[in-house]
C-alpha cells in the first residue's frame, strides 16, 4: 500500500512540476479529488522525491562578482541585473548600480576624477545627494566636441559634483587636437595644467572605455583620426580608457594620436587607490577584459550578461 502511495505521489509531482498540470486536471486526469493531489504532493516532499531549489539571482551574481575578482584581481566586481540584453537597458542599470556603489564609498576629501560617455551619464543621473565635505570633482580628459554628438561631459561632472556638495572642475578643451605642438601648448597653460595636475592627484577614478570600431564616439566629434589612424586603430587596438587605445598586449596603438590627446595616461590609473570601470554590452567585452587584465582599473561595475562574457575568456 506504502508502494502504491509512493508512486502515485511520484506520478501527480511529475505532472504538477514537469508537464505544468494544476491541480485540477491531474486531479481529473487521475480520477482522484483536488485535495488528494495536493496531500500527494505535500507527500512527494516530505519523502524527498521532490526537492525544490531556490536559486537566487543575487546570490549568482555575487558568485559571478567573486570569480571576475579573482580572475582580474579586483577589489570589486558589482552585476548590475539588467532585465534584458540590450544597450539602454544595461545603461540604466549598469548606471544605477555605479551610482549605488559610489555614493557608498565617497568619504570626506576625496577627489573624483570622471571620464565620459553615456554610460557615467546614466550614473550621474542616478547618484543620490550624500553629505560629505571637500569633496573635489575633476574632468579627467577633455571633452569638448566640434559636432553635435554630446559626450556628456559637463552634465556628468555637474551632476557628480552636485551630488557630493561640491563645484565641478572642468577641463573645457578638446580631449585631441590637430597637432602635437598646439596640444603641448595648452597644456603648458597655468589653468590647464592645474586641472590635470588635480586629475592625476584624484584617489577616485570613474571612467568607461570605447572600443576602436566605427561606433566609437571619438570618431564622430570633430577630431582630426586620418584614414591611416583608423585603420591602424580598426586593426590593432582593443579599446581605449581616457581616451588613450591600447592593443591587447597593452601597448599604445598609435604614438602619434596619443601625443595629441589630453588627459590621465594608461599608467597614471595604477597609481589611484580606487579606479572604477563602468561598462557593459557585448562590442565592449575585448575592451573591458584588457583594461582589466592590464590592471588599469581594480573595480569592475557591468551587467550579468557581459560578466558572463568574461568569465569565459580566457
Amino acid at each position: 500500500m506504502a508502494q502504491d502511495k509512493d508512486a502515485l505521489s511520484i506520478d501527480v509531482a511529475k505532472l504538477y512540476y514537469e508537464s505544468d498540470m494544476s491541480q485540477q486536471k491531474i486531479a481529473n486526469k487521475l480520477g482522484i479529488s483536488r485535495p488528494s493531489v495536493s496531500r500527494f504532493l505535500q507527500y512527494a516532499k516530505e519523502q524527498g522525491f521532490v526537492q525544490i531549489k531556490i536559486v537566487d539571482p543575487i546570490d549568482l551574481r555575487q558568485s559571478l562578482g567573486d570569480k571576475l575578482c579573482k580572475k582580474y584581481h579586483l577589489k570589486d566586481a558589482i552585476i548590475a541585473n539588467a532585465p534584458l540584453d540590450d544597450d539602454q537597458e544595461l545603461k540604466k542599470a549598469i548606471g544605477q548600480t555605479a551610482a549605488s556603489y559610489l555614493w557608498k564609498i565617497v568619504k570626506d576629501n576625496d577627489i573624483i576624477g570622471v571620464g565620459w560617455g553615456s554610460s557615467l551619464y546614466q550614473m550621474a543621473l542616478q547618484l543620490k545627494t550624500k553629505p560629505v565635505k571637500g569633496v573635489q570633482v575633476v574632468q579627467l580628459k577633455g571633452g569638448i566636441s566640434y559636432s553635435k554628438v554630446n559626450t556628456y561631459a559637463h552634465e556628468i561632472v555637474t551632476l557628480v559634483a552636485d551630488a557630493f556638495s561640491t563645484t565641478g572642475i572642468f577641463l573645457p578643451i578638446p580631449v585631441m587636437f590637430d597637432n602635437v605642438e598646439v596640444k603641448r601648448l595648452v597644456e603648458h597653460d597655468k589653468y590647464v595644467k592645474n586641472i590635470l595636475d588635480m586629475g592625476k592627484k584624484a584617489n577616485i577614478a570613474v571612467v568607461t572605455v570605447g572600443t576602436a570600431s566605427s561606433e566609437s564616439i571619438l570618431f564622430h566629434l570633430g577630431y582630426y583620426i586620418d584614414d591611416k589612424d583608423r585603420e591602424l586603430l580598426s586593426k590593432k587596438a582593443a579599446g581605449d580608457l581616457c581616451s588613450r587605445f591600447y592593443d591587447d598586449d597593452y601597448n599604445i596603438v598609435d604614438e602619434e594620436l596619443n601625443a595629441r590627446t589630453v588627459g590621465l595616461q594608461l599608467d597614471e590609473f595604477k597609481k589611484k587607490e580606487t579606479r572604477i570601470l563602468v561598462a557593459g554590452g557585448k562590442e565592449k567585452i575585448r575592451a573591458i577584459h584588457t583594461a582589466l587584465k592590464a590592471g588599469y582599473m581594480n573595480v569592475l561595475i557591468t551587467d550579468r550578461y557581459t560578466a558572463l562574457a568574461l568569465e569565459n575568456l580566457t
